[in-house]
């Protein structure tokens, strides 16, 4: 399966979640079934955005590493810069995120800040304007980014087949990256404690006692063990 047939499986998802989200929040103001369906919408809606945003940067940075390893023809260059140099995806996708999170931010602090519930009525009508608008978007984005992913692959595989008729023996293969990094590490140190605040400041208004730090604490002590071995491990290299 490629990459847009899951975004298209979650996009289905969030687009009726959206509607049932913003019904509920009309039909049963405050209710545990609004809070809940928008904990899911939020949840998923994150999940769904982060996946265009990762998706992209990934497959630009292996194509950027395409280019640079082979000769890959001038027309294709050219599509590809001018897909990328609109970067349309990227806003959209944020900003649906954004507005999502920003929705639901709103709908607690009408509750417990004394804001009007009528900035989180704007805000999640808004919303789900938006985030439909940005599905179909990033969806077109996403199908237009796997035509030129294909179409660099039948490029190099064009270019491999040219250079092993020659007798050209093939570039060796990149080593793989290693599991105790400083990037690894940092994640896995800072991660676990968005959800723990999420938590604890959205859901539970800041009652940090109702939110234990397991195992939150547990994996960030395990990130912070991963970036003193990292940092050890590049200061010996140095």
């Amino acid at each position: 399966m490629r990459m847009w047939h899951y975004f298209l499986a979650g996009a289905l998802l969030l687009a009726p979640a959206l509607l049932v989200t913003a019904v509920l929040g009309l039909a049963f103001d405050g209710s545990k079934k609004h809070l809940w369906a928008g904990l899911f919408t939020a949840t998923l809606g994150v999940g769904v955005h982060t996946l265009v945003i990762l998706f992209m940067l990934v497959t630009g940075r292996v194509l950027k590493e395409a280019i640079r390893a082979r000769r890959l023809s001038d027309g294709f260059l050219a599509e590809l810069n001018a897909f990328f140099g609109r970067k349309r995806a990227y806003p959209l996708a944020g900003l649906g995120a954004s507005s999502i999170v920003a929705a639901g931010v709103l709908g607690y602090s009408s509750r417990g800040f004394g804001i009007s519930p009528v900035w989180h009525w704007l805000v999640g009508i808004g919303t789900v304007l938006l985030n439909l608008w940005a599905l179909q978007e990033e969806l077109r984005a996403l199908k237009e980014n796997q035509r030129l992913v294909d179409r660099a692959a039948a490029e190099l595989d064009q270019f491999d087949r040219a250079q092993e008729a020659a007798g050209v023996p093939p570039p060796p293969e990149p080593p793989p990256a290693p599991i105790l990094s400083l990037k690894n590490g940092l994640t896995l140190l800072i991660a676990p404690w968005l959800p723990y605040l999420y938590w604890s400041l959205v859901v539970w208004r800041g009652d940090f006692t109702r939110m234990s730090v397991h195992p939150w604490v547990e994996l960030s002590a395990l990130g912070f063990v991963v970036t003193l071995l990292a940092l050890r491990r590049r200061a010996s290299t140095a």
